[in-house]
Parts: structure tokens; sequence; C-alpha cells
């Protein structure tokens, strides 16, 4: 257990890059667990997700969003702890399960959000990238 806790590097870096004609955002490391590393924008993604199943207004509700992405944070670090364990165990997950549970958690947001246009204007990627870019997150949860 000990080892483990070794093993486990957060890391909280937030990386904001200044052009001197505008700020542009350079993709930071939120945390390290092990060898899987947790992006401030992998975090930023979740937390739009939960701000929007939970009606949150960002201009309103700044504290509740910033209590949200600290929760949402140690809740992709306790899994990425786990999926650490998970691999000493050898634990594995079919892709057809992952595809039945990505369809759907997409189907939910797109149901809480009104419409697929809507989800994929609050998510700023289209469905099928979101779907691309997040079955390796739903297979790392299923595993864990």
């Amino acid at each position: 257990m000990i080892k483990l806790f070794k093993y486990v590097l957060i890391l909280f870096s937030f990386v904001l890059c200044e052009d001197k004609n505008s700020s542009v955002f350079v993709d930071g490391v939120a945390a390290v667990v092990g060898e899987h590393v947790i992006l401030k924008s992998d975090v930023a993604q979740l937390v739009n997700i939960a701000a929007v199943q939970q009606r949150l207004n960002p201009a309103v509700d700044m504290k509740k969003l910033l209590f949200l992405q600290n929760e949402i944070l140690q809740s992709i670090v306790d899994q990425k702890i786990m999926l650490e364990m998970a691999a000493v165990d050898s634990i594995e997950v079919d892709d057809k399960e992952i595809e039945r549970a990505l369809d759907q958690q997409i189907e939910m947001f797109v149901s809480q959000s009104g419409s697929e246009e809507q989800a994929e204007e609050l998510l700023g990627q289209t469905l099928k990238s979101f779907r691309r870019e997040f079955w390796y997150e739903m297979k790392d949860r299923l595993t864990s």
C-alpha cells in the first residue's frame, strides 16, 4: 500500500501561455497517477458535462463550479489509482460493453442538453469526435 502511495504522484500545474497579441491556452497537466496523466482539458470537459447535468450557470454558480472541479479531479485521481490496481489484477473490459456504456452516456447528455446540436456546442466538438476521445476514458471507468 505504501508503494502505491509512493507510486501515486499528484502534480497540479496549470499552464497558461500568453502571446503578445492574445492569450493562448496550452493544455496542462492537472495530475499524474502512476503512468496515467490527467490533463486539465479532460477535467474541464467533465466539469462542463456535470455542469449541464446539474444545470449550473457559470456566471452565477462559480463557487459551485470550482467545488465541482475539485470533486471531479479527485474522482479521476481515485479512478486512476483503481485502474493501476486493476492492471495488477489483470482485469479487462469487452469492447462491446464499452460501446454500450458510451452510447448510454451520449444519449443521456443529448437528452439533458436538449438536442444533438446543443450537446455538441456545450462539448465544443462533434459527438463523433467526443465518442472517439471519450472511448478510452469509458474503458478506464469500466475497468476501474
